[in-house]
């Protein structure tokens, strides 16, 4: 009896160890594989192995959130840019999307005359970083409350995406301007 049961056990074994995953379509393969370069990850990091549509890791449902989130993103900023976001635009091959260098940050900020508004020295140097450039590349240096120049225009149209955000996102994401941007005025596509 004992060997019986021993020879069951090897069989469900071997039959569990060369079981093949499920056939998927051409596209969600392709699409699974962008996800695991984005991340850097394997399947198994989102998926319970040979149960590839289990939702019981907590990384399954923050992948379905963030593929939505990324859709939602793009039609968004339809009518603004060209460029369409992707995982790898904020995750870049990580798991957590890079932040705000803080010595680089703290850089800007030294730049800024004494005795000028705290909150605008932080987000004047925050958008500086994150997009790389200068007050010129948004501010007319003759009117610097001059709407004349696209950059100025559209921050308001992206900020606009951090009450986006929440609706896809972990409780515990806190986002940037910097983890799509990366000190580059466009992101990187998808």
């Amino acid at each position: 009896m004992l060997l019986l049961m021993a020879r069951l056990l090897l069989i469900a074994v071997s039959a569990a160890h060369n079981a093949q995953p499920a056939p998927m379509s051409p596209e969600v393969r392709a699409a699974m594989e962008r996800i695991d370069r984005a991340l850097g990850v394997e399947c198994t990091h989102c998926h319970v192995q040979d149960q590839w549509s289990d939702a019981s890791k907590p990384q399954f449902a923050t992948a379905k959130n963030m593929m939505a989130m990324v859709k939602a993103v793009n039609e968004q900023l339809a009518d603004v840019t060209e460029v369409r976001v992707a995982c790898a635009t904020c995750h870049g091959g990580q798991t957590k999307p890079s932040r705000l260098p803080q010595d680089r940050l703290k850089e800007e900020m030294a730049k800024w005359p004494a005795g000028a508004p705290e909150d605008r020295r932080l987000a004047m140097s925050v958008y500086d970083v994150t997009l790389g450039v200068g007050c010129d590349h948004c501010h007319d240096p003759a009117d610097w409350k001059s709407d004349a120049k696209k950059p100025f225009r559209t921050v308001a149209r992206m900020t606009r995406l951090f009450d986006l955000f929440p609706k896809y996102m972990p409780e515990t994401a806190r986002t940037q301007c910097f983890m799509c941007h990366k000190g580059r005025t466009k992101p990187q596509g998808g």
